[in-house]
Order: C-alpha cells, then structure tokens, then sequence
C-alpha cells in the first residue's frame, strides 16, 4: 500500500478499511490544500484589484492601518509605485504596471494549481468509491460464507 500498485481484491476487508482511512485522510488534506490556494487566491485578486484602484484615483485619501485596530487617516503620495510582500519578510518596489503583472503571475499559478488539485481530488474520489465497492463485494462474499456454514452445521 506505500506508492505501488494494489489488487484492492486480494485484500482482506480490515485492510481495505485501513487503505481507505488512509485515503480519506490524503483527501481531507488535500481539500485543506485547496482551501488555502482558494485563499490564497482571494487575497491576490484584492491586491491587483486594489493596485487599479489606488492608480486611477491617485489623490484619494485612504485609512492607514497602525494596529489591527487602530487607523489613521492618511493620503497617497505616489500612486505609481507600490511596496509588495513576496514573501518571509522581503519587500519589493514596483511600479503599477509592474505589480499588475506580479499579481496577475500569482494569479495565474494558483489558478494552475488549483487545477491540478482538483484533478487529485476527483481521482482519490474515484478510489474511495472504488474501494467501497470491493469492500462491500468482500463484505457480501464473506456473509455469504457464513451463511453457508451456518446451514450447513444445522
């Protein structure tokens, strides 16, 4: 069961449930994994939404963030430049074009990425059902047996 290939059906049916609590547990963290991409996602669509913003109305006062909690009114001195986290700490001036493109890049990976989660997920879906029908055929062939073998004890 670790990375080759499994004959579902040479299983006894506690291993099936083993294989497929394993598998409910690779979906469940990989439906976590999606959620934070859709996440992800949101914030960078906000970003480049706002970058459009801040340069089509340059002159416009905004609230600056000092705390979570607290704001200060404040004005924006340079709509054409623009200060962006890319990532552990490190900051980045760019120009409005050049964070339109930086945002849209972001975008267009998740979005891949994304892609290709939900193309995992559909397929491990796929091996649950399929598991769970082995499972109930072996299920069924084993009460068979046991029916069997009580008839013919009687």
């Amino acid at each position: 069961m670790s990375g080759g290939k499994v004959n579902l059906t040479e299983l006894e049916p506690q291993q099936i449930l083993q294989f497929k609590a394993q598998i409910n547990k690779e979906l469940e963290n990989l439906h976590n994994s999606f959620s934070a991409l859709k996440v992800a996602q949101m914030k960078y669509k906000e970003c480049h939404s706002d970058v459009k913003k801040v340069n089509a109305n340059p002159k416009q006062d905004i609230m600056v963030p000092l705390t979570a909690s607290l704001y200060v009114p404040g004005k924006i001195k340079d709509s054409d430049n623009f200060l962006i986290d890319v990532g552990t700490g490190y900051y980045v001036e760019k120009s409005c074009g050049e964070a339109l493109e930086f945002f849209q890049g972001r975008l267009d990976k998740l979005k891949e990425d994304s892609s290709k989660l939900t193309s995992l997920i559909k397929e491990k879906v796929q091996l649950v059902q399929r598991v769970d029908q082995v499972l109930r055929q072996k299920l069924a062939e084993q009460q068979k047996v046991l029916e069997k073998q009580g008839k013919s004890k009687k």
